[in-house]
C-alpha cells in the first residue's frame, strides 16, 4: 500500500488494482468550505491523473465517517464525489452498518442522474476489493451429503 495523500476528511492510497479514499472520523459540516473542496479536487486529480483510472477500481471507504443524516451535506462536495468517480473501471462503496448501506445505496440510485459511474455498495471489504479488482469472487464451499 502506497499514501498518495491525506488531509483533515480523507487518506487515499494506492492498493493491488485500486485506489481506495478512506474518509476519516471529522463530520464533513464541520470541515468543508468550497476552497476546501478545490483543494481536494486538484490534489486529487494530480495524484491520481485520469490516465491512470482505467484499469483500477476505486473504492469509497466510508466505515469510520459519521454517518450523513442531511442530504443538504451532500451538494457541496458533489464535485469531490464526481472526480473521485470519475474514469475508473469500476466502483464501490463500503459501510460498517445495515443502515450505512441501506442510506449509499438510495444515495448512489439518486446521484445516477449527475454522474455515469455505477457505483456498488458494500458491507464486506474482501467482497469489495474482489469486485473492484475483477476478480472471480470465490465459489461457496460445496456441501456433500452422507447418507
Amino acid at each position: 500500500m502506497e499514501e498518495l495523500f491525506r488531509n483533515d476528511l480523507v487518506i487515499v492510497t494506492r492498493e493491488p488494482g485500486i485506489i481506495r479514499v478512506r474518509r476519516t472520523t471529522l463530520p464533513v459540516i464541520q470541515t468543508l468550505n468550497s476552497g476546501d473542496i478545490d483543494a481536494l479536487v486538484s490534489e486529487f486529480r494530480i495524484k491520481v491523473p485520469l490516465r491512470e483510472r482505467k484499469n483500477v477500481g476505486m473504492l469509497l471507504d466510508t466505515r469510520d465517517a459519521p454517518m450523513v443524516l442531511d442530504d443538504a451535506t451532500m451538494e457541496p462536495i458533489r464535485p469531490l464525489l464526481n472526480e473521485v468517480l470519475m474514469g475508473f473501471a469500476r466502483h464501490a462503496i463500503l459501510v460498517k452498518t445495515a443502515v450505512g448501506k441501506l442510506q449509499a445505496t438510495r444515495r448512489s440510485r439518486e446521484e445516477a442522474n449527475h454522474r455515469s459511474a455505477t457505483v456498488t455498495v458494500f458491507d464486506d471489504e474482501a467482497a469489495a476489493l474482489v469486485f473492484l479488482r475483477g476478480e472471480e469472487p470465490a465459489a461457496p464451499p460445496s456441501r456433500s451429503s452422507k447418507r
